[in-house]
């Protein structure tokens, strides 16, 4: 069930790369590390960690705190520390003392749609996919990847482990993509939703029309969005410069009144408005 959490979402952890970490490639574009972190409090987790320039970071801790706002899953995150003798990183924004900040995503050890679906065969496709429609939080999915413009949710971006064990993933993508600026955010356009490329098509009429309610759900509970608490909890107004900090959170702002639209659109049943 859908949950409006702002009252709730706790700031982005903080989190030190413990040394160990390895690279790992699973399609990923980006360098990627299996390893652990030490959070600041005290405790070590084992982790994803990820080498992102600095707008894919920033999109990928607002995507984790608006996720949290509205009540869906994704893994604990936090922003790390990768020291230069602990951890070599290339596209990561520096500090001043040469260490590096990187994404940091709790392991939660779940395959990826991608990978359940190539390691099945005909009729273990057909239960994948039968599990997926079924998912009670697949329509603010569509509504969610709608708002925050997430141009990237391939089958690889979504975990998917049984039952209703789902994790959103990977959002260095969204805002437009990895490398938007301030004056290229317009809260009005239709951006890409790769859910209707991969997903729509095996929805029944009837499952679409209910995701479509569940987006029209999801739309009126995000009516009036402050965006002013995101952009501090999730740590972006330590990082980026002001104006981009404003612009994303006037996007976000404005862009509530379109995500039943374009939602539904991904769906395949227009809205009537």
């Amino acid at each position: 069930m859908f949950i409006y959490l702002e009252y709730l979402m706790p700031t982005v952890g903080l989190a030190t790369v413990l040394l160990g970490a390895t690279g790992f490639k699973e399609n990923n574009v980006n360098d990627t590390f299996r390893g652990q972190v030490l959070t600041s409090d005290n405790e070590t987790r084992q982790a994803i960690i990820k080498d992102l320039n600095l707008v894919q970071l920033c999109n990928e801790l607002v995507a984790h705190s608006l996720a949290r706002e509205v009540g869906l899953p994704i893994p604990d995150c936090y922003l790390g520390l990768a020291r230069s003798n602990v951890l070599t990183v290339s596209q990561a924004p520096a500090t001043a003392d040469g260490s590096r900040l990187v994404f940091v995503s709790v392991d939660v050890k779940v395959p990826n749609v991608t990978y359940r679906w190539t390691g099945s065969d005909a009729a273990g496709r057909k239960a994948l996919l039968e599990q997926i429609t079924k998912w009670g939080d697949l329509g603010h999915l569509y509504a969610f990847d709608a708002w925050i413009a997430n141009v990237d949710r391939h089958r690889g971006n979504l975990l998917f482990g049984g039952e209703n064990e789902f994790w959103l993933i990977d959002h260095g993508h969204c805002f437009t993509g990895p490398n938007w600026q301030a004056n290229q955010l317009d809260p009005d356009v239709e951006y890409r939703n790769r859910l209707s490329e991969w997903l729509t098509m095996h929805l029944s009429l009837d499952q679409k029309k209910q995701r479509a309610s569940e987006v029209r759900k999801f739309g009126a509970d995000i009516d009036g969005f402050d965006a002013t608490e995101t952009s501090k909890n999730s740590r972006i107004t330590d990082l980026l410069p002001l104006q981009n900090v404003n612009s994303l959170k006037g996007f976000l702002e404005k862009r509530t009144a379109n995500v039943p639209v374009h939602a539904s659109k991904a769906l395949g049943v227009p809205v009537i408005i």
